[in-house]
């Protein structure tokens, strides 16, 4: 099956963009979880990348060279986070951590983050099969987004920004060149929405959500994350969507698909929900130097 019809659409933009999807990845690395409702605090959507996966020596495992990630599914119920993986026991763990803080790695930068338990670093080891621990984040150890690019925000252990657009005409226009679908999970958005043309969202300087604020402030950098089977963590075997984001999507050396963006205040939104684009430009990618240079696969 090839082209648009391989991929499924919520809705139509017939008056203008909307919010089709919502979706959250409470441990980083970790499959999604899907929403119909989405609250926003401080530092980005509630419990979004609020719990991460680090290896002993403080840096983060990924998808990027642990696709196994991929296939443990995470649910959150009354505060609580339960992690799910075939062949094994789920585990529970509270909504906080108890344990002293520590030193953790995202790329090139440090942050503190609190220790779960023995039991979840245990867990982890057995399903990835190496030696991991689990740490979540508190409000107050939240860090800061690159000023470069959105100066004066917080954000969690995701790689850069607290909030990830991405359009569905956008992936099918990607998937009408690829020839094949390709599934929006495996760019690991936020927000998914409607919009008229392929790329739309690529322009969105400022928008709104009902009455909660954004802006758009740079082009997200694709990796091998996109080449990851969301449900069995294999790669693709002909590294799509990469290889065809190349072809149309380059800047200098990187391969751009989405919008990287941040929230004004607190607020909720919903599957749904109408987006008003209030101010279009140019947002950037790749040319404001080294900084941009992080690939963020989420």
């Amino acid at each position: 099956m090839t082209g648009p019809a391989a991929i499924s659409r919520t809705s139509e933009p017939a008056k203008g963009p909307r919010v089709a999807r919502l979706l959250i990845h409470p441990v980083k690395g970790m499959r999604a979880t899907e929403l119909e409702t989405m609250e926003f605090d401080g530092i980005g959507p509630r419990f979004d990348r609020r719990w991460m996966v680090v290896r002993p020596d403080g840096g983060f495992a990924s998808q990027r060279d642990e696709p196994g990630l991929a296939t443990v599914r995470p649910r959150l119920a009354n505060g609580r986070l339960r992690l799910e993986a075939e062949g094994v026991e789920s585990l529970t763990v509270p909504g906080n951590a108890p344990g002293g803080p520590m030193r953790v790695r995202i790329h090139g930068s440090v942050a503190l983050a609190a220790a779960v338990s023995p039991a979840a670093d245990e867990w982890l080891s057995t399903v990835l099969r190496g030696e991991y621990r689990l740490v979540f984040m508190r409000r107050e150890d939240a860090r800061t987004t690159d000023p470069a690019y959105a100066g004066g925000h917080r954000v969690s252990f995701a790689d850069g920004y607290p909030v990830l657009v991405v359009g569905e005409a956008s992936v099918d226009e990607l998937a009408r060149r690829a020839g094949r679908a390709i599934p929006v999970e495996r760019f690991r958005p936020n927000v998914v929405v409607t919009a008229a043309h392929p790329h739309d969202e690529d322009k969105w300087r400022r928008f709104a959500v009902g009455d909660l604020e954004f802006s758009g402030v740079k082009l997200c950098a694709r990796c091998k994350v996109t080449a990851t089977d969301q449900e069995t963590g294999a790669r693709d075997p002909e590294g799509e969507p990469l290889r065809t984001l190349a072809l149309y999507r380059r800047i200098e050396s990187l391969v751009y698909f989405g919008l990287n963006a941040v929230h004004h205040g607190r607020g909720r939104i919903a599957v749904g929900d109408a987006v008003e684009v209030r101010e279009r430009g140019t947002v950037p990618g790749a040319w404001l130097g080294g900084a941009a240079r992080r690939a963020a696969g989420r």
